[in-house]
Formats: structure tokens, sequence, C-alpha cells
């Protein structure tokens, strides 16, 4: 396994000190309550596709806030990260966790620009793209292209929630990086940050498609619809610090 990674862990603590935020990252590793899981992904099935609403508009703001703050804290770090370009062979193809030895022996990442591929493609999909606050562009450059909001989401995700403990990308390993990142976000940013990562992961991984999406290849995954809004709050709070684990494993041991 390619973590813990130490360079990821110190910049988490040193980002949440600056940030004036209480850290209190989880110690254990969980398997995935299939049942929890169905639960969410049935909620986020439900959820209102509301942008306008000030309680989601305001938890969005605050999410996009402070994924710049941390985006700052990853260039901190040196990591050099670059666009997968068009018809680039996807440098990750053997495993998804590539990306994570690619960063604690090299410093580097590569990802998907958001312009390259963004939600189902259906109509709901199509009316979120018009109005998703991620999709703000953020006056930062990798190489020649914008980096918008939601790539640099995805980017302090992958670093903060699965890169630093060593997460994987299956569904167990979703939810604990949900877990992991979650500790370093305030109250006002972390429902919006939980319907970006573990609403639509459960949605991928038990919502209709589940069976299938838990085996396939990203190429073959169908993947979340993408809608701005809020899921209840018990999908947010339940497991979030602590949760008993049933592998008993700590991190780092």
């Amino acid at each position: 396994m390619p973590g813990p990674f130490g360079k990821a862990r110190a910049a988490a603590a040193s980002y949440m000190k600056t940030a004036g935020l209480a850290y209190h990252p989880p110690t254990t590793y969980v398997k995935v309550d299939p049942e929890r899981a169905g639960k969410v992904a049935q909620a986020f099935e439900n959820m209102k596709h509301d942008p306008t609403d000030p309680k989601v508009k305001a938890s969005y703001e605050a999410l996009s806030k402070e994924t710049m703050a941390q985006y700052e804290a990853v260039k901190a770090t040196g990591l050099k990260v670059e666009f997968i370009k068009d018809g680039q062979e996807n440098p990750y193809e053997k495993t998804p966790r590539g990306v994570e030895f690619d960063v604690t022996e090299n410093n580097h990442m590569w990802v998907y620009p958001t312009s390259s591929g963004f939600g189902s493609g259906d109509e709901t999909s199509q009316a979120a793209i018009r109005e998703n606050p991620l999709l703000k562009p953020t006056g930062e450059k990798i190489g020649d292209h914008e980096v918008l909001v939601n790539d640099a989401f995805r980017i302090v995700h992958d670093y903060f929630g699965h890169i630093k403990e060593g997460l994987g990308f299956r569904a167990e390993g979703e939810d604990n990086a949900w877990r992991s990142h979650a500790a370093m976000f305030s109250n006002a940013a972390l429902p919006s940050m939980t319907t970006e990562t573990r609403g639509q992961n459960s949605w991928v991984n038990y919502g209709p498609h589940g069976n299938t999406n838990r085996h396939a290849k990203e190429g073959e995954t169908v993947f979340a619809p993408q809608k701005i809004g809020l899921l209840p709050e018990w999908v947010w709070e339940d497991g979030r610090v602590k949760w008993k684990s049933i592998l008993g494993t700590v991190f780092g041991k």
C-alpha cells in the first residue's frame, strides 16, 4: 500500500492550524456498510437539484473557498500536477492506485480536467453543468488550461482524502476517503462536500447501477448525475468521527 503519506499528513495538519479549525482525523479504517450506503444512494437519488436555494448556495460557496485554500496547501508541498491530454493513454490504467504511488514516489499527479467529461450526460446533468458553482474558473492554470474549482476540489480530495492515508478508489476506499477529508472542512462546507463525495460515490456503488459499477472499469462506470443540493444531515454526520472499526485497523500500523 502507498500510504500513509507523511508529507500529506503534515500538510493537512498545517493547513488546519492556519485555517483555525480543530483537526480530528479518523484513526480507524472501516468496512463500508452496504445498508447505509444504499440509503445514502437513495437520498442522493431523491435529492432536489436546487442551486438557487440560499442554504445550498452558502454551503457551495464555503466549499469553493476552502477548496482553494487547501489547493494552496497542496501547491506548497511542491506537488506537480498535469492534466491528461485528449487522446493520451490513462497513466493509471493498470490501477487507480497508480496516482498514489506517483505522488508518494515522484511528487507528481496526472488528473483528468473537468472539461473532458462531467456527469452522465442526461438532461439533469446538462442543467447542473450550467448552474454548477464548482465550474467557475479560479484564475489558476495547469499548463495552458485554466483550473476550475471542480478541478481543484478533485485534486485536493485525492491528496487529502485518498493519498494521505493510502485509501483505495472502490466503494470502501471512497467512503473512508470521505471520512478522512471531511475532517478538514468547516460545518458550513461539509454538507456540499458530502454531496460531491459520499453522496455521488454511494450512488455509483450502491445506486441503480451499483451491482455493475462496483466491479466495472472506469470507462464502463455509470457515474452519478450532477445535481447541486444538500443531503439530509444524517448523511454527513453518520460515521464521520466516531465509527467503530470492523477491521480494527489503525492508520499507520
